[in-house]
Formats: structure tokens, sequence, C-alpha cells
């Protein structure tokens, strides 16, 4: 079973509640490192308040970037893959904000920090490499994603310079197919956004086309290709997501309590999604846009939800009653 510490709402395996935790060799990067857990603390921060941005207020989001305002359908699809891109930035928050506290494993955490940092480092140059080539779409200054890269670069070397000062903790790459207690259900979560994932990072036009038939042909080019550079982005949060879940999960394989962690960080995220999903049935009745795929979306999401929160509920755990003084 389970215990739960209740003054953190944690949850560690009960035979192995005390974890003697030995001190990380030193190394240059000491100095200048935050600990693992506050690196943690931080990238869930960071990805709450973007995840807040993208999701809750994008037009406020976008007039902090001095960003071209977009109108009409335009506007409304624009928020549309903002909110894709919110939803992943929470999610990777939610991740973080399982393993920040003491009771969670300090290698997995270790771990985190590392693909977190590698996260942050791809999406600095990949967007950086838009500035750098004039490629970005007309609606987006390039100084403001330019400082934008400049935030991520700082998320990275925070991360990266955590994870060298905890020792430098790898997964078992060998062992990144979860397993051990809910092993199955974090496997169908990550196979359902995979689906998704690769659609929107690697097919975007046609992913979004099968999804809303002629809606891009609509627009012009600054809304066009800022729909297919947010939904784009979208999809490699997904699929890093999926990819730090797994390296997480390596880091003490068959740990029941690192999986107990990431499944309730994606049940967490995953009901937040089914939020915005009945959100878009609104947007359709109000737009008049074809939406063919929305029934097999929603079977596949809700049918993935239903079976991971089921499995999650029935795992056993036991709540540790509070000391008295």
């Amino acid at each position: 079973s389970i215990l739960a510490d209740t003054s953190i709402w944690s949850f560690t395996l009960a035979p192995h509640a005390s974890r003697v935790l030995t001190s990380p060799p030193r190394t240059r990067f000491s100095t200048m490192a935050l600990p693992v857990k506050s690196a943690v603390r931080v990238n869930q921060i960071v990805s709450m308040l973007f995840a807040i941005g993208l999701g809750f207020f994008p037009q406020p989001f976008l007039d902090g970037y001095k960003a071209i305002k977009f109108e009409g359908e335009a506007k409304v699809m624009v928020f549309f893959a903002f909110g894709l891109c919110g939803c992943q930035m929470l999610q990777s928050g939610l991740v973080s904000a399982q393993f920040r506290t003491e009771a969670a494993s300090e290698k997995a955490a270790g771990v985190l920090t590392l693909f977190n940092a590698l996260y942050w480092l791809f999406f600095a140059v990949s967007d950086g490499s838009m500035v750098v080539l004039g490629t970005l779409p007309p609606n987006f200054p390039k100084d403001s994603i330019a400082g934008n890269c400049f935030l991520f670069l700082i998320m990275a070397s925070v991360n990266f310079n955590a994870w060298v000062g905890a020792g430098s903790p790898k997964p078992d790459f060998g062992k990144m197919k979860p397993g051990g207690p809910l092993a199955t259900p974090l496997m169908v979560m990550m196979f359902n956004l995979l689906g998704f994932g690769v659609g929107c990072a690697f097919f975007t036009e046609h992913f979004v086309d099968q999804f809303n038939p002629g809606l891009l042909s609509k627009f012009n080019p600054g809304a066009r290709g800022a729909i297919i550079l947010m939904v784009g982005n979208a999809g490699k949060m997904m699929l890093f997501n999926i990819l730090i879940a797994c390296a997480v999960g390596a880091a003490e394989s068959q740990s029941a309590d690192t999986n107990y962690r990431l499944l309730r960080a994606w049940v967490y995220g995953m009901f937040f999604y089914m939020g915005r999903f009945a959100d878009e049935a609104v947007t359709a009745a109000c737009t008049g846009w074809p939406s063919p795929m929305r029934v097999p979306a929603f079977l596949s999401c809700f049918a993935t939800l239903f079976f991971a929160a089921t499995m999650l509920g029935d795992y056993p755990i036991a709540i540790a009653k509070a000391k008295k003084a």
C-alpha cells in the first residue's frame, strides 16, 4: 500500500516511508545550482504561469508580447491553438508539482530536472531559429519571441545546473517503458496522447484540416501561420510530456510511489482538457465550423480518462493519522 503524509498530501511506499538520502558529490556547478526540489518548484511555477496565460487570458497574453491582434474567426482559432499549448504547459506543471515535495524520490526529481532542461532548450532553439531565419508568423514580433527564447534558456540552465548539483542522476534507458504498479493506465494515457502529439507536431495542417475541414484556407497568412505554429508546438509539448513521464518512471523502475505521482498528474491534466473539450462544443455551435472528428476524439479521450481515473481511485492507499501534540 501507499502511505500519505497529510501535512503535504504526498504519497510514499509504506515500507520505504523513511528514505536515507546521501549528499550528492560536489561539482564545480554546486555553488550556482538550486537544490533539485527547488528547481522542480520553479518549473512548476513558470509552467503554470504560461498555462494560465495561454489557456485563460490569451488576449492579455498576446498583448504582453505586443503581437498584432487577430479578429473574427481567426481570433477564435488562434485562441483555440493557444489553449492546446496551455493544456500541455499545465501538464508539465502538474508533473513538477508531484515531485517537489520532500517525500518524492530524489532521483526521480533529479531526472525530471534533466528532461525539463531538454524541454526548455528544445523550444528555445526551435523558436529562436525562426527569429534568426525570419520565418516567424508576421503577427509575432521578433523582439518578443527572442525574449521568450532567453527565458527558456534561463529555465534550461536552472534545471541543468540543479541536475548536475544533484549528482547527474539518469534514468535506466533500457526501462523507459512504464512498469510496475499503475503502469497500464499510464501507458494507455500515453498511447492516447501519442496519436494527437504526432498529428499536431508532424502533420499539422493535415491534422487541423481533419478536425476542421477547410478552416485554415479562410485565414490570412498571419493568422494561418500563428495557428500552425501553436498547434505544432502543442504537439511537440505532448511528445515531450510523454518522454518526460517515461524517463521519470525509469529513474527508479517499477516504483509504485513514482508511478502514482505520474498518473495522478496525468489524470488531473486530462480532467482539465475534458473541460476545454466541452467548451469546444460552444465554439462549434457559435461558428458553425464542421467538426467530423469531434465524436471519435471524445470517445478516445473520455474512455482513456475514465479507465485511468478508475485505476487511480482503486489503488490501495493509507492516510497517515496526524500526530497529537
